[in-house]
């Protein structure tokens, strides 16, 4: 099964072809051959969506590792790419849009102990909805998501506002907006 911490980290990466185009593939031939109403095709998609992450991560990571290895044994550095890049001494911007860490910090106070049911059944039901045949419910449900994210971003931004009046240190559902995981420099909001 796929774990989200490769995938927050492979989602910008060209790992994320080998998984999108085999799956718009599945998706093509399930409804062209299946025969299937829309929400055995949304199920049977989310099913070959889990499995196929699970797999493309499995063999990403033993191909990284692999590679990894030979540069260490070579002598060699790694890529360049794999270098750290210094954070930006610059005062970063405060976010529209709530982060991926923030995300999870809205669920936990919201649902408590509930966050992970909670957060399954919202995701399960956005995925349900791309397979619905209604563009009114489509765009209807678009329109929600952009909606909980602006709410959310602004949750996140008032927090960091707050945080950066008091001089405090950012929580850690906080610190992944500022773009550096160290000290802050204070901004006008």
């Amino acid at each position: 099964m796929p774990t989200e911490q490769f995938w927050n980290l492979a989602r910008f990466t060209p790992i994320t072809l080998t998984f999108w185009i085999p799956g718009f593939i599945f998706y093509d031939c399930l409804v062209y051959f299946g025969g299937l109403s829309w929400w055995q095709n949304g199920l049977a998609a989310m099913a070959f969506a889990a499995l196929w992450a699970g797999l493309v991560e499995r063999v990403s990571r033993r191909y990284l590792a692999r590679r990894r290895m030979r540069a260490l044994t070579e002598g060699g550095t790694p890529d360049a790419q794999e270098a750290r890049v210094p954070s930006p001494a610059g005062p970063q911007k405060l976010p529209v849009f709530p982060t991926h860490e923030f995300w999870d910090y809205a669920f936990a106070r919201l649902f408590g102990r509930a966050k992970g049911v909670a957060s399954a059944l919202f995701e399960f039901m956005f995925f349900m909805v791309f397979f619905y045949p209604s563009v009114s419910v489509f765009f209807g449900a678009f329109s929600l998501l952009v909606g909980i994210s602006l709410g959310l971003g602004a949750w996140q931004r008032r927090l960091l506002r707050r945080e950066l009046e008091a001089d405090a240190q950012p929580g850690p559902a906080l610190v992944e907006a500022s773009g550096s995981g160290g000290s802050r420099s204070r901004t006008t909001a």
